[in-house]
């Protein structure tokens, strides 16, 4: 009988890789990493939004006596809301009113004006904010003695890049929204634009922005209802 050679089972060949797996995955990502690049660019500040971020401040005035005298009283405390020329604090005119009492007619009317510099008045309508100074003490002509914050006047410093300045006149109206305020808006002003660029402070960059020009621009919060406090966090957005 003749040999029947049956055919030599050959392995059947290695299948090929899925390569449409492998290019859609790395697409995915970058699908997903792109999405997150656009979100981040559209909450950073500057980024062509019109929004900046910053702090709101209080327009503060140091109050400071002319001449040097002790004290005498202190008329008003940390917290005390004034009147513009309220009397604040009285010093000891002992000097002056010997002086007075001893000067002829022509020379009472410039004591009287010296005199008047020994009873400080407050420069504005405010808040008192601190009070360096206490009966008994002495002032020294130009130290401060008490500070005064005008509460219905607060004001933001925010860095806008220089790609969005054409969004930021001074005069321009804005919009303020404090973080712990959420949904509620505040009318501003614009009233000063930097004229010079600077690079993006540490305390408000991001870290694409690093490199990036700013310019600093302050905008006046108009008639806050008290609800607004000075060192609260907001952002402010520009109408044009």
């Amino acid at each position: 009988m003749a040999d029947v050679s049956l055919p030599s089972h050959t392995p059947d060949a290695p299948a090929r890789p899925r390569r449409p797996l492998r290019i859609l995955l790395p697409l995915a990502v970058l699908v997903v990493a792109a999405a997150a690049y656009v979100g981040a660019q559209r909450l950073a500040p500057g980024a062509g939004d019109g929004v900046a971020l910053g702090t709101l401040d209080a327009v503060e005035v140091a109050v400071a006596s002319e001449v040097t005298a002790r004290v005498t009283a202190v008329l008003a405390r940390e917290g005390d809301a004034v009147r513009a020329g309220a009397p604040l604090v009285r010093l000891d005119d002992a000097v002056v009113r010997v002086q007075m009492a001893q000067a002829p007619a022509a020379e009472q009317q410039v004591l009287a004006l010296q005199q008047a510099k020994y009873t400080i008045g407050a420069p504005l309508t405010g808040t008192v904010l601190r009070r360096s100074i206490e009966p008994g003490e002495v002032a020294v002509a130009g130290a401060p003695l008490l500070t005064i914050a005008d509460m219905q006047q607060l004001e933001m410093k925010v860095y806008v890049l220089q790609r969005d300045l054409a969004l930021v006149r001074v005069g321009d109206p804005a919009m303020v929204q404090a973080d712990a305020l959420p949904g509620e808006t505040f009318p501003g002003t614009v009233t000063w634009v930097a004229g010079q660029a600077e690079f993006t402070p540490r305390n408000v960059q991001t870290a694409k922005d690093r490199a990036n020009l700013v310019f600093a621009v302050k905008v006046r919060v108009e008639r806050p209802d008290g609800r607004l406090k000075p060192g609260m966090s907001a952002s402010v957005r520009f109408a044009r």
